[in-house]
């Protein structure tokens, strides 16, 4: 049975018209296009430093990640002591899961999550520009636990993955917090931040001509993203107003400033938004780790004069949902501003 949503079926049930046939290089609908990176480089951070028993070392691999996190707002890790064979296993679950047939991974409590845990597309677009090409499944910590099909070891792979990834988002976040005065209780036991979580994402090529978005330009709601991805390119940032692509490298995680860390940093770390650009030819897979704090959370800003007042994470969230259904875009943090 067939795997893949029917992505045609419902852009053309939206839109009124077909896929674009346009092998041209305009880009008018959804302004995708993309300048060349030479001389601009992601930085990459060799965590081993920051174990390595020499100090200088270890200070100025903090440095780095001050600098990318105010600067980008992204920047790649090496050595970060997670297992090739732990990213190998999931990648694997995650495939098997995708390829389940479409008409089971809709279905009610489709390996034990909720049916709102499954996502293709967006049926609230009303422009090319606001259309998402893939799917994706949003797994909570606290779902984890949930999952009822582990015929293929899925809940233990995921387990597994999270333990990892969390440790490394937790030691990336205290520093980062700890450079500009941030309250430590934000990022206490991560792991056990139930309201953090993965999300499994299925890129799908683009059989047409003109480029679409894989996933619609945006900024992390979270504190901090830790990305896993194939050898497939289609990430891309907006640096000082244009589009730049993230080289994957293959052993490299990405990491990426969220909007709570931009808030409680009072702005001297960047959330910046980036979009992913349909493959050609291909699928792309990747796995987004994604650090929130629980819903009554308070987010207050670490400096002064404070640059956003105070709110809740359920305010920001529901704030955030309320604008992506009015305007088709998340307004974000230009809301809160004292």
């Amino acid at each position: 049975m067939a795997s893949q949503p029917p992505f045609q079926e419902n852009f053309c049930s939206i839109f009124g018209s077909s896929f674009p046939k346009s092998t041209s290089d305009d880009h008018s609908n959804t302004n995708t296009s993309t300048i060349e990176t030479s001389g601009l480089k992601l930085p990459v951070i060799d965590l081993s430093y920051l174990t390595s028993g020499d100090e200088v070392k270890r200070k100025r691999c903090v440095k780095q990640m001050v600098s990318a996190a105010k600067e980008w707002g992204f920047f790649q890790i090496v050595n970060h002591g997670i297992p090739k064979e732990v990213f190998d296993m999931m990648l694997v679950e995650e495939k098997r899961l995708f390829d389940r047939p479409f008409s089971a991974k809709v279905r009610e409590s489709f390996t034990g999550l909720s049916k709102i845990s499954y996502r293709w597309g967006n049926p609230n677009a009303s422009s090319p520009a606001q259309y998402s090409f893939s799917e994706a499944f949003h797994i909570t910590l606290s779902d984890i636990s949930k999952f009822s099909d582990d015929r293929y070891n899925l809940r233990t792979t995921v387990e597994t993955y999270v333990q990892e990834i969390a440790g490394v988002a937790q030691m990336i976040c205290e520093l980062l917090g700890k450079h500009v005065n941030v309250n430590p209780k934000y990022f206490e036991n991560i792991y056990e931040l139930k309201n953090s979580f993965l999300r499994l994402n299925k890129y799908h090529p683009r059989v047409f001509g003109s480029e679409l978005f894989g996933l619609v330009p945006h900024t992390d709601t979270s504190f901090l993203t830790i990305l896993f991805q194939d050898q497939i390119e289609g990430l891309e940032l907006n640096k000082n107003g244009q589009w730049v692509s993230v080289k994957p490298c293959s052993e490299a995680l990405t990491v990426n400033i969220g909007d709570m860390f931009q808030a409680v940093s009072n702005g001297v770390y960047q959330s910046v938004r980036h979009r992913v650009i349909s493959p050609v030819n291909m699928e792309r897979l990747s796995i987004a780790f994604f650090v929130c704090p629980y819903l009554e959370t308070e987010i207050e800003a670490s400096g002064y004069p404070n640059k956003y007042r105070r709110f809740s994470f359920r305010e920001y969230k529901e704030q955030s949902e309320r604008d992506v259904k009015e305007t088709g875009d998340k307004v974000g943090l230009s809301r809160f501003l004292t």
